[in-house]
């Protein structure tokens, strides 16, 4: 247990000597702002060590098409707020859940899945919350191919 808050250059130093060479890119954005971007061989690894350090609050975990691949950015904090970054291929899209280290991750986890198609593995409720029951299965909306039957807005 550490007696006192990390700030965000301990927090970037920290994952540096946790991860290594897996530490693909670290970047101070601000006096209590940091990103960090790994590959997902070592997602897992990351959200260990930063909780180990006390970043146990899970702020957020989004997800954005980036093309042929999708990020997941998982914002993590307490004395400084972390996003972790890292892509996932459109075919092979999955992930471990953070379900284990951060129990509010499911929720995230869920809206992920469901508009973008990225599996979080070991997620026990990966179930459609937003879209409804009948929404075409391998369809996600918020991928750039997504084509809405609909274009035209309603009125």
């Amino acid at each position: 247990m550490r007696n006192s808050e990390p700030g965000v250059e301990e927090v970037v130093s920290w994952l540096r000597e946790q991860l290594g060479g897996a530490l693909l890119e670290a970047k101070v954005t601000g006096r209590r702002r940091a990103f960090v971007r790994v590959d997902r061989e070592h997602f897992k690894a990351a959200m260990i060590a930063l909780k180990e350090l006390g970043m146990d609050f899970l702020e957020a975990l989004t997800g954005i098409d980036e093309g042929n691949n999708i990020e997941v950015i998982a914002h993590v904090g307490r004395s400084a707020s972390i996003a972790v970054k890292t892509t996932v291929p459109k075919e092979d899209p999955r992930l471990p859940s953070l379900v284990y280290l951060y129990p509010g991750a499911e929720i995230y986890e869920r809206e992920v899945w469901e508009m973008l198609g990225v599996v979080f593995e070991g997620n026990p409720r990966l179930a459609r919350t937003f879209l409804p029951e009948n929404w075409p299965k391998g369809v996600y909306p918020l991928r750039r191919d997504y084509e809405p039957k609909h274009p035209e807005p309603l009125r």
